[in-house]
């Protein structure tokens, strides 16, 4: 009776031992993953994001600021009083216009007509010197005050201090007289900006056309960051009211998760690619069982182990997570 006794009990622990055999430890990983990256530089102003968090493609998670300064005028670059990084408030650079002259003007003895009478801000007038007419320019209307009015050259040669004729028509006629005015030179422009200056795309010498973009400021104007696929938010690499440049990594999404179980050789065997096994979540109590599928098994031979890498059937599982892995469904 001993001797069956024994028997049983013996047959118990060789089938709990092969029981425990048929499970392995594991986690899960990030298999594939995206970078959340900042459309431009600026300063960061909001992130909401959160480790483990699951996020979809195109789903706003933060905003920038930054302000575009553009090159009023074409010229050349005359000085440059910032170096990125320092506090803008007021001039950040000057230009020097390719427009040499400025014109102060008046409507005096302007052929009379209702057209020439009126004077439009940003119009195109024709200029010639009233000594012998061999000096000649083009220029466009600046300012008006009332019946006088400025302009600033954009072509042709005239000297400072002369006095001027201004036409409407290139042909300098008379019905198109509008005006007289004097030569002054023309001083450096101003441009200015407020805030962080982000990034300085010109330097001292450089010539730059009207509208060109020359530097950024910390400031104002929101821009947007978006996700660019669906996923769980596995890093987070900046913060809230931190600089950041263009292009610039702010969160890592794992767009495909996996279970990682490492294994025997002699176990590894067991596994083919497309199999079908079962795990358990260590953070549920009820210890439910979830399918998942093999995907590939990477051999190790200098320990004799392998690496299982699975795919499960669940996609929202936290980065990190212990599970057991079984060949049984309940």
């Amino acid at each position: 009776m001993k001797k069956i006794l024994l028997l049983f009990l013996l047959i118990a622990l060789l089938s709990t031992s092969a029981a425990l055999a048929d499970t392995w430890a594991g986690s899960v990983a990030a298999s594939a993953s995206e970078e959340i990256t900042v459309p431009s530089s600026g300063t960061l102003t909001t992130l909401d994001l959160e480790i483990g968090q699951t996020v979809t493609a195109g789903q706003v998670v933060g905003a920038i600021r930054e302000t575009k300064v553009f090159a009023p005028v074409d010229g050349t670059v005359a000085a440059v009083h910032l170096d990125t990084g320092d506090k803008a408030d007021g001039t950040v650079l000057e230009i020097a216009p390719v427009s040499l002259y400025t014109l102060t003007c008046t409507a005096e003895n302007y052929a009379k007509t209702p057209e020439n009478a009126l004077i439009h801000s940003g119009e195109q007038i024709y200029v010639r010197c009233t000594a012998d007419g061999t000096h000649k320019a083009v220029a466009r209307v600046t300012t008006i005050n009332g019946a006088a009015f400025d302009a600033e050259t954009t072509a042709g040669e005239l000297y400072v201090g002369e006095t001027v004729f201004l036409y409407r028509d290139p042909a300098f006629t008379a019905a198109s007289l509008i005006g007289k005015g004097t030569v002054t030179s023309h001083d450096t422009l101003v441009v200015s900006g407020e805030g962080v200056l982000l990034s300085l795309r010109v330097d001292v010498g450089d010539i730059v056309e009207r509208g060109q973009w020359l530097f950024s400021t910390a400031s104002s104007k929101d821009t947007e960051i978006t996700v660019p696929a669906a996923g769980i938010v596995t890093a987070i690499s900046a913060a809230e009211g931190t600089r950041v440049n263009e292009d610039q990594t702010v969160a890592t999404v794992a767009t495909q998760i996996s279970l990682r179980v490492d294994v025997s050789a002699d176990d590894a065997l067991r596994f083919k690619r497309g199999g079908t096994w079962y795990y358990t979540r260590n953070d549920d109590p009820h210890e439910t069982h979830y399918q998942c599928t093999v995907q590939r098994v990477l051999t190790n031979e200098a320990d004799a182990s392998a690496t299982i890498v699975l795919i499960p059937e669940e996609t929202d599982i936290p980065i990190g997570l212990g599970i057991i892995l079984t060949d049984e469904k309940d």
